[in-house]
């Protein structure tokens, strides 16, 4: 026989459950509350198939069971009346009066009877006097409990007694619960195997130390704050419990990164045609966490080779850290070109979950010609950085959003060729709505202040469009002219905004729609707009989010048209 269940069949008044046999269709009458007639229904479901062929046999069994699931609710002597009507069944239930609660005497010894987190949970998790009583509420709480004493590091915890007390004639019920805890057990040694690493160095990556009293959410914390080290592959904390001195050993199992790692990247725009990138990282080179790394991005018109050192300090070594960095850039594109290399050292203060910030000082000598005049321009100044990144975690992330802020400080007084201070700001924020819909916000300001802005660097004047910028524009096309030359020159100033929505239509799959808008001008005047429009597809692929954009500019300064395209890999924030 067939069984097919009928969800959510309701009379103008009273909920009906139903379901057919072959010979027989059940219909369950009488039962107001949804909660309970869920209850009912479920265990209706557990009668065997073979059973339903509405003889006495089937209805004592689903009296039992039906009676079975109110009394789970709090529904004792209920009342249970069958009619025939050609092949339907119908039980006619009439409810008694509910049980209610009346003393819930929780009892808890030992260590764990000062702590706040069993108090939390009596007093979020035990119901109040005269509440209904539910069987399934008093098991959960139970259960609660026990996870919490092994969660909590209470591993000798036991129950004294525990007793649902039912007085169905009173329609009351007490909860008598008494708990002994025990002693908590706390850390003992904390051991590292098969680290390349100095112990010092990991130990000072610990939040825990021994003697500490034993969390089980500190296990994932250790192994999540190692691996985001980058100095490790693998990351396994075993526990090792002794019983006789209430102590957890913690065995670390490390597994070393591989000494080089490789990235490449490619992607595609109209103005700047197909571009490279190559990135080499060295993740560890010694015993104290020193690492290397190198970005190189080539491209028909630009080119750049960046070079880092970092070494780590003992006292914090996931966060604070030093860094020696080198670069040389090369770039002739749009009426810019020029020639490039910078030295830097700087300190870095990570902070995962607030703002990280570096400071340092930078020198540089460019090269680089401005209409008709080439200048060649040194400088030496400190430089200061602000960023914020929260999210959800993922390559693609559903929620999220980022904040950073440079600052830089030049003056001949400290050798510079010449004075200057500049400050970039820039923001991005995801969110996504009913599952499918998500929406992506971006801006940037930028303001550089100079008396001899002719010898200011080229790279530190500010450009617009392109991707990441004004789509439906060429790579830096948005930039004052000389009114010589006709030249792009860079401005003082700088403006971007995007407002994008995207579509989820396929797994991993995104269609997108944006509006783009920015300026690069000498002052903040809406005037020199500019703005495009497009559409774009995004896949997320085991390697990150691929987009593919099209866009055309609206508005247009200097009446341009076109269409052009963008490739890229990787996240908006």
């Amino acid at each position: 026989m067939n069984i097919r269940t009928i969800a959510g069949l309701i009379g103008i008044c009273i909920p009906i459950v139903s379901w057919a046999g072959k010979g027989v269709q059940l219909d369950v009458k009488g039962i107001k509350n949804p909660n309970v007639l869920k209850n009912v229904t479920l265990y209706l479901s557990q009668i065997d198939k073979q059973e339903a062929d509405g003889s006495e046999r089937y209805k004592h069994l689903v009296t039992q069971m039906a009676d079975k699931a109110l009394r789970a609710e709090g529904y004792y002597h209920s009342k249970f009346e069958f009619n025939n009507n050609k092949d339907k069944l119908n039980l006619n239930v009439t409810l008694n009066k509910p049980v209610r609660l009346n003393e819930r005497n929780i009892k808890i010894i030992g260590e764990a009877t000062e702590n706040k987190d069993f108090q939390n949970l009596i007093t979020k998790q035990v119901p109040k006097k005269g509440t209904i009583l539910n069987h399934g509420t008093y098991d959960s709480f139970k259960s609660k409990l026990e996870n919490l004493a092994q969660t909590e590091g209470y591993f000798d915890s036991r129950w004294l007694y525990h007793r649902l007390e039912v007085y169905p004639t009173q329609y009351l019920a007490n909860w008598q619960l008494g708990y002994d805890s025990g002693k908590r057990y706390h850390y003992g040694q904390i051991t590292f195997k098969d680290s390349q690493i100095d112990q010092d160095y990991l130990e000072n990556v610990l939040k825990i130390k021994s003697g500490d009293p034993y969390l089980m959410s500190d296990l994932s914390t250790l192994t999540n704050d190692l691996s985001s080290s980058k100095w490790f592959s693998s990351v396994l904390v075993e526990p090792k419990k002794r019983s006789d001195s209430q102590l957890v050993d913690l065995d670390v199992l490390l597994l070393p990164k591989k000494k080089n790692q490789i990235e490449i990247g490619i992607g595609y725009e109209t103005e700047v045609g197909p571009h490279l990138q190559f990135n080499w990282k060295k993740p560890w080179l010694n015993q104290y966490g020193h690492s290397i790394e190198t970005h190189t991005y080539v491209s028909k018109p630009k080119q750049t080779i960046d070079f880092a050192y970092n070494w780590p300090l003992k006292v914090h070594p996931l966060s604070y850290y030093y860094q020696v960095a080198a670069s040389l850039e090369h770039e002739d594109l749009n009426d810019i070109r020029y020639s490039a290399s910078t030295l830097s050292f700087q300190r870095f203060w990570n902070r995962p979950k607030s703002w990280s910030y570096n400071l340092g000082l930078k020198m540089r000598y460019d090269s680089f010609e401005e209409g008709n005049k080439r200048h060649k321009t040194f400088l030496l100044y400190p430089t200061a950085s602000f960023k914020r990144i929260r999210s959800d975690g993922n390559a693609f992330p559903q929620w999220g959003d980022s904040q950073t802020v440079t600052v830089n400080y030049a003056d001949t007084a400290l050798k510079s060729d010449v004075s200057f201070y500049s400050i970039k700001a820039s923001t991005a924020w995801v969110r996504t709505y009913y599952a499918n819909h998500r929406v992506y916000l971006r801006a940037e300001l930028g303001y550089l202040h100079s008396n001899e802005f002719e010898k200011i660097p080229v790279a530190l004047r500010f450009f617009a469009g392109g991707d990441n910028s004004v789509r439906g524009f060429g790579y830096k096309q948005i930039s004052p002219k000389d009114p010589q030359t006709g030249k792009l020159i860079g401005a003082s100033r700088l403006a971007t905004a995007t407002a994008e929505y995207q579509y989820q239509f396929l797994p991993n799959w995104w269609g997108a729609t944006f509006y783009d808008t920015g300026l690069a001008a000498d002052n903040f005047n809406k005037k020199y707009l500019n703005s495009g429009v497009g559409l774009g597809i995004r896949w997320i692929s085991p390697i990150g989010a691929i987009k593919f954009d099209i866009a055309k500019p609206v508005k247009s300064t200097e009446n341009k048209n076109g269409i052009h395209y963008y490739i890229g890999l990787g996240s908006e924030l």
